[in-house]
């Protein structure tokens, strides 16, 4: 099987919200430390990376855990894992979190990244296939020599794969083309594809606001955890790596609230993302995603998903994954996630 995809350039456009150019142009390499070799994170500014349009960025915004840090926080935005992994191993962000599949693709390109925690989603989700309303295509089957939109290198990418192979498809039978999520968007409205795998918030504002149909959702198909990662140099600096430890507790329970406020995550979803708050809701409704510690069969889901993409011929080599988990953070995920679920019923 033979993955068709233009030049590796051509996939790192990012779609930067203004505080990603600010970021970006504003704070250098995100160094903080004062070189002292001691921890000191009130000398650290922590960049958070977010492939999304709802995720990190959003979630310790409305929660408050982004508040009263001993450390600066600052956002980049980017459309999917790929930019944001090309940012990351510039230096440019410090933390992140999302699909596996980019980091997968980054780090098989030699990115030197380490995976502090595993999510994982405990709803169907909104990662989907999404045809045109009235489009007459009602299985994957009547896919075959069908233009399909995707957003290369995201966990779509490996779940698409994965569906078509379940409907006696090869990769060839079909013509994927390498478009971020407003284009797929765009050539799905605009008849230009005839399909366009994606994920939420995007699934919903495509259901709700130009009425496209899930033509198969991609959770059942096959769905490893995603991830919590930071770059390898970040955890070098131990003031970083301090600020990040906390950061992580942080998150975690930014996502506890999350889940326990759907509500009121849906309108903060609507309003600082310019989401309308039907679509808000509709992904709220259908995701519940947890934080946990990278185990030794989340580490084998990510290996298997690397060697297939290395079968494929899209990467040189597999990565060995567990060489890239940062095994000291498991505790302090473990006990953070211990603690939100604990509140959560009733505990302290």
């Amino acid at each position: 099987m033979n993955l068709r995809h233009p030049a590796h350039h051509a996939l790192s456009i990012a779609v930067f919200t203004l505080s990603t150019a600010l970021v970006l142009t504003g704070c250098g390499s995100a160094t903080g430390s004062d070189g002292s070799g001691k921890a000191d994170p009130s000398e650290v500014t922590l960049v958070v990376g977010t492939p999304n349009k709802a995720g990190l960025h959003r979630a310790l915004l409305a929660s408050g855990e982004d508040e009263n840090t001993p450390y600066k926080i600052k956002y980049a935005d980017f459309d999917s894992t790929q930019p944001l992994t090309e940012a990351l191993r510039a230096g440019r962000v410090d933390i992140a979190a999302g699909g596996e599949t980019g980091v997968l693709f980054a780090m098989a390109n030699k990115a030197e990244i380490k995976v502090l925690a595993a999510t994982r989603e405990r709803r169907l989700g909104g990662s989907a296939i999404l045809v045109r309303e009235g489009s007459p295509i009602r299985g994957l089957a009547q896919l075959k020599g069908k233009t399909i939109a995707l957003p290369y290198y995201t966990h779509q990418h490996y779940q698409l794969a994965v569906a078509l192979k379940q409907a006696g498809l090869s990769w060839d039978d079909v013509k994927v083309v390498n478009l971020d999520t407003a284009a797929g968007s765009a050539a799905l409205n605009g008849k230009h594809a005839d399909a366009f795998v994606v994920w939420d918030p995007n699934t919903a504002v495509a259901q709700t606001q130009q009425h496209a149909r899930v033509l198969k959702p991609l959770k059942p198909v096959i769905d490893p955890p995603g991830m919590l990662y930071a770059p390898s140099a970040a955890l070098d600096d131990p003031s970083k790596k301090a600020a990040l430890r906390d950061l992580t507790r942080r998150i975690i329970r930014a996502n506890a609230w999350v889940n326990e406020h759907p509500e009121a995550w849906a309108k903060s979803i609507s309003r600082l993302s310019g989401i309308p708050l039907a679509a808000a809701g509709l992904q709220v409704s259908r995701s519940r995603s947890v934080y946990e510690p990278v185990g030794k069969p989340t580490v084998a889901a990510w290996q298997k998903e690397a060697d297939y993409f290395k079968g494929l011929g899209q990467i040189p080599s597999a990565p060995v994954v567990k060489d890239s988990v940062q095994g000291d953070f498991a505790p302090v995920v473990e006990k953070a996630a211990a603690a939100v679920s604990d509140a959560g019923r009733g505990g302290r």
